[in-house]
């Protein structure tokens, strides 16, 4: 005997559960995709028919909820065998239809067919909840993901859908655009005679105190070769510091460090105390809110820097070299105001300009990012997409304006939920606007208007030019 079991995926990363109140006028707790996982594979239908990858093997990841449906005697042969019929028959590819023939339709028929259970009635009444209603319009897209990414694969082709990343599309991306990287100089009160002040006299020999002198001596003194005492990454335990001024030093002088000498970073990240995986997620000292806003946008650039000197390494799952970009992703949403990620202490003080741009550009770096997860960038890209619909004049400055037209470029294209969500928002109408302000950018460029944070990566008009028109070719195409 052989266990059978339903995954079950949302495809709206929780957004239907958002939205549902309001579009549907009843709260709809998911866009549900299923694929019945049995003899090691995971079964699932859509427009181009049957396919099957490794278990949590297509661009979903894994799935919510891996539901136990009972167990068979079918042998794999005879299941293949019985595939090939409906491959040919009930289960073509063009025979997929978005509200009564889907992944769900087949998923029922498989269950049935091996263990005499039925998927869970929630699932399979949910297209004739959406489909007269204004929400339909919002959440089709997100049911045809499988035309454009899960079914990159051909019928019984046991490759990861993951497989097809690198295509020209990805390979445009390398070609043109790089991460941002921030490096304006060390502020004067960060210099060696100077820094040691930030800790109060009694204090001034401490450890941290002192490599704090030690750290700011390697990277602006005479002699300076960037040659950084492994015992200054203790800095880095930013809980153990006192005030905002203290955290403020250590963010600022790592983030130059980096920026000198990329090879630092691969240091920090092999240090057995991993001060710099911690980093993301520490919390900050008590400060005044507006403070606490300085503090993320700060810390934000310096995992920018090192977002843009590791996203070309080879990194393998649980690879000690590999940075979480959770906490990364939660700093970058609460600089650009995300509901769900506010501080608490400052519900009527909205992130300043200085911090979304900040928050956006470490948006673009995450969007670069090659570990980026398909749960992250649906979340990240639903945000952006809807900064973008909302055409307001704080993302239409022309550095902003770039940042956010390219993260949104990137996800689309790495990411089907994601393309999916941007032609359901319909961001063809603003995209032409978002690309007249980036391009503005050349003249601030030339005027050197706007600083060096990240500026040589930021210029390219041409490059944002192309990109917009692959995106709008990409949203308009109906093959996808």
């Amino acid at each position: 005997m052989f266990d059978v079991f339903l995954y079950i995926y949302d495809l709206s990363g929780g957004l239907a559960r958002t939205f549902s109140p309001v579009l549907l006028g009843k709260r709809l707790d998911g866009i549900w995709h299923t694929g019945v996982v049995v003899h090691g594979k995971e079964f699932f239908y859509g427009s181009q028919g049957i396919s099957y990858c490794p278990p949590c093997g297509t661009v979903l990841g894994e799935p919510g909820e891996k539901m136990f449906m009972g167990r068979t005697n079918v042998t794999e042969r005879d299941l293949f065998n019985h595939l090939d019929q409906l491959s040919s028959t009930t289960f073509r590819g063009g025979e997929y239809r978005l509200f009564d023939h889907n992944c769900n339709t087949f998923s029922n028929h498989l269950v049935r067919f091996l263990t005499d259970t039925a998927v869970p009635s929630y699932i399979m009444d949910m297209p004739n909840e959406v489909a007269s209603t204004p929400l339909g319009a919002i959440l089709k897209p997100a049911f045809n993901t499988f035309a454009a990414g899960l079914n990159n694969q051909s019928q019984f082709n046991s490759s990861s859908a993951a497989e097809g990343l690198e295509d020209d599309a990805m390979k445009l991306i390398k070609r043109s655009f790089r991460p941002i990287l921030f490096d304006e100089p060390l502020s004067s009160e960060f210099l060696p005679h100077r820094v040691g002040l930030l800790w109060s006299a009694e204090n001034m020999c401490s450890e941290n105190a002192v490599h704090a002198r030690l750290l700011s001596e390697s990277i602006t003194g005479k002699n300076a070769q960037g040659i950084i005492d492994p015992d200054c990454y203790s800095l880095l335990d930013i809980e153990k510091l006192q005030t905002e001024d203290q955290c403020m030093a250590v963010f600022e002088l790592f983030r130059v460090a980096v920026w000198q000498n990329p090879s630092l970073l691969m240091a920090m990240l092999t240090d057995p105390q991993k001060h710099i995986h911690k980093l993301a997620s520490a919390t900050l000292p008590t400060v005044s809110p507006m403070s606490l806003l300085d503090l993320h946008a700060s810390r934000a650039r310096l995992l920018c820097n090192c977002l843009s000197i590791s996203w070309t390494w080879s990194l393998d799952d649980g690879d000690d070299l590999q940075l979480d970009l959770g906490p990364m992703l939660h700093i970058c949403l609460l600089l650009l105001d995300h509901e769900e990620h506010r501080v608490n202490s400052i519900p009527s003080s909205p992130p300043l300009p200085e911090h979304q741009q900040v928050g956006l550009a470490l948006a673009h770096d995450l969007a670069l990012y090659p570990t980026l997860d398909t749960e992250m960038a649906l979340e990240l890209g639903s945000y952006l997409i809807h900064l973008a619909s909302k055409r307001d004049k704080t993302y239409k400055q022309p550095i902003e304006a770039t940042y956010l037209l390219r993260a949104i470029y990137f996800l689309v294209l790495r990411f089907s939920p994601v393309a999916d969500l941007a032609r359901a928002y319909d961001l063809r109408g603003c995209l032409s606007v978002v690309l007249n302000e980036s391009t503005r950018t050349e003249q601030a460029d030339s005027t050197g208007a706007t600083g060096t944070n990240g500026q040589n990566s930021v210029c390219d008009s041409g490059a944002d030019y192309l990109a917009v028109t692959k995106l709008l070719e990409f949203l308009n195409d109906s093959g996808h």
